[in-house]
C-alpha cells in the first residue's frame, strides 16, 4: 500500500470520527425527529449556490489564464478547480492544492512559470477578499471570540489589511531582496539564490495584476462572488430547520470561519471547521441541530467536490500524480 493510499484511509477515518463526534456531542433525542426535514428545497438551494460558486471560480480562473496569454477548455477549468479540493484535503495545510493546480495547468500546455503565478494570484485574491471584508464585518456585526475583545479583533484586522497592501508594495523593492538573502544566510535553510527565485516567482504573479488593473479588479470581484456563493451553502442547509435566517450575519461568520481555516494545521481543516461552525452558528438553529448542519455543510462544500476532484485527477494522470503532488507540497 503506497503512501497516498494510507493517507487517504487516514483522512477517511478522521472525517468519519470528526463527523460522528460533531453530531454525537450536539444532538439531542428530540432533534432526531428533525432528520427528515432536510427537504428537497434546502438541498436544491445548497446545490444551486455550490454550482454558482464554482461558476464564478471558473470565470476568474479563465480570466487569469487569458491575462497570462493562454486559454483553457471547460474540462480543464473544472479539473483545476476540483483537483484543488482533492489534493488540499489530503495534504497538511492544504499545500497540495496549489501544487495540483499548477501541474494540471501544465498538462494543458500552460508552462509552469505561468501556471504558478496564476495559482498564486487565485489564492492571494481569495485571502485578500476575506481580509478586506473582516474590518467591515466587525464594525457592523460584533462577533464574540474567546480570549479577545471585539475592539482588539477589529484593530488587528485593520492592521492586517494595511500590512497586506504594504507588503505587496515592499515585495517589489530591492530592500526585500536584501532581506530575503540575509534571512537565508541566518536560517541556513536552502541558499539565497533559491529564495530569491521564489520571491521573483511571487512577484511575477503580482505583475499580472499590475499590468491589467481593470481585469484584476474583475477577478477580485469574481473571487468575492465565488466565495459568497459557496458560503451561502450554510444558510441554504439551515433552511431545512428554520425559516428565520439572517443571511448577512451568517455570511459574516462564514467569512471569519474560512479566514481562520486558511491557517488550520489539519488536512482540509478537519475538526477545526466543525468546531468553529458549532460555536458560531448554534444560536441560529434549533437546539440539537447545529451538528447535523455542520456535517451536511462539510459534505456539500468539501467532500462532494473532493470526490469529483479525485475522479478528475485520476482520470487525467492516474494515481502517480498524488504521490508527486504530496512530495512537492512537503518540500514547500
Amino acid at each position: 500500500m503506497n503512501t497516498m493510499a494510507k493517507r487517504g484511509i487516514f483522512i477517511g477515518l478522521l472525517l468519519l470520527i470528526v463527523s460522528g463526534a460533531t453530531i454525537y456531542f450536539t444532538i439531542d433525542l428530540e432533534s432526531l425527529g428533525t432528520l427528515g426535514t432536510f427537504n428537497l428545497t434546502s438541498l436544491a438551494l445548497a446545490g444551486l449556490v455550490l454550482v454558482m460558486g464554482m461558476y464564478f471560480d471558473g470565470l476568474r480562473l479563465q480570466r487569469l489564464v487569458r491575462m497570462g496569454g493562454y486559454t483553457l477548455p471547460l474540462v480543464a477549468i473544472l479539473r483545476v478547480i476540483f483537483g484543488n479540493y482533492f489534493m488540499a484535503m489530503l495534504t497538511p495545510g492544504a499545500s497540495g492544492g496549489a501544487v495540483a493546480q499548477a501541474l494540471i495547468l501544465r498538462s494543458y500546455q500552460v508552462p509552469i512559470g505561468k501556471a504558478a503565478p496564476i495559482v498564486l494570484v487565485r489564492t492571494v485574491f481569495s485571502i485578500l477578499f476575506l481580509i478586506v471584508m473582516l474590518p467591515i464585518i466587525l464594525l457592523t456585526d460584533p462577533i464574540e471570540i474567546p480570549y479577545i475583545t471585539n475592539t482588539e479583533l477589529l484593530w488587528a484586522s485593520v492592521f492586517v489589511v494595511i500590512s497586506t497592501f504594504m507588503g505587496m508594495y515592499l515585495l517589489q523593492t530591492r530592500l526585500m531582496k536584501h532581506l530575503v538573502a540575509w534571512l537565508s544566510k541566518v536560517t541556513k535553510k536552502g541558499n539565497a539564490k533559491a529564495w530569491l527565485l521564489k520571491l521573483d516567482e511571487f512577484n511575477s504573479g503580482l505583475s499580472l495584476l499590475y499590468a491589467n488593473p481593470i481585469q484584476s479588479l474583475i477577478v477580485f470581484v469574481e473571487s468575492g462572488l465565488s466565495l459568497l456563493c459557496l458560503y451561502a451553502i450554510a444558510p441554504a442547509l439551515m433552511y431545512a430547520f428554520t425559516t428565520d435566517i439572517s443571511i448577512v450575519e451568517i455570511l459574516n461568520r462564514m467569512i471569519l470561519l474560512n479566514l481562520i481555516l486558511y491557517f488550520a494545521p489539519t488536512p482540509g481543516g478537519t475538526g477545526v471547521a466543525e468546531g468553529l461552525f458549532v460555536y458560531l452558528f448554534a444560536a441560529f438553529l434549533p437546539v440539537g441541530t447545529v451538528g447535523l448542519v455542520a456535517v451536511a455543510w462539510r459534505i456539500v462544500a468539501e467532500y462532494i467536490p473532493f470526490f469529483i476532484g479525485m475522479y478528475s485527477v485520476f482520470t487525467l494522470y492516474g494515481q502517480h500524480i498524488a504521490s508527486s503532488v504530496s512530495t512537492s507540497s512537503e518540500e514547500v
